[in-house]
């Protein structure tokens, strides 16, 4: 007569139950930081953007619309490895008015992109005869893996930077 194993006892298999029990659970928190990661990553890359691409305007007396089209380009590069397709850059030259009131020079956009508050954000940064470049960059973020349960998110950053030649910088 055989002996019959004990079932409540047998240990074999025990590594491979404590294995599928982990695996989710472990593929899940490095999904979750290779997204968070990604996500970090852009959000840096938008500001760099935003901040670069004033400062390149800021550097000049006066930017034509090629300049605008070249700095704009560079934006774009900055973005990289993401697609090109998910951002949009507004910006406008502001002045101030002999009541220290701030208005609009001139503006440029790319794929659509605008500063709606640009005029509140230049209140109260400048007198009369100076002015101010304001910058906005946004990035439409989608997630790679949980597309399904994560939103697509916009990031978003706003610059604001004085002209370092000029009072004003003079637009197309």
């Amino acid at each position: 007569m055989t002996a019959r194993p004990n079932i409540l006892r047998d240990e074999r298999g025990s590594a491979a139950v404590d294995m599928i029990v982990v695996l989710p659970i472990m593929l899940m928190v490095f999904i979750g930081v290779v997204e968070m990661t990604s996500v970090l990553r852009l959000d840096r890359k938008v500001v760099a953007a935003a901040q670069t691409t004033a400062d390149l305007i800021t550097q000049r007396r006066e930017v034509s619309t090629a300049d605008l089209n070249d700095i704009l380009r560079a934006a774009e590069l900055i973005l990289e490895p993401y697609p090109p397709s998910g951002h949009t850059v507004g910006i406008v030259g502001v002045e101030y008015d002999e009541n220290d009131a701030p208005q609009i020079l001139w503006s440029q956009s790319k794929n659509g992109g605008s500063v709606p508050e640009a005029l509140v954000v230049a209140v109260g940064l400048g007198t009369e005869g100076e002015g101010v470049v304001v910058v906005r960059v946004t990035y439409a973020y989608t997630p790679v893996f949980f597309d399904f349960l994560i939103s697509p998110m916009t990031l978003e950053e706003t610059t604001v930077l004085r002209p370092r030649r000029s009072a004003v910088v003079e637009g197309p």
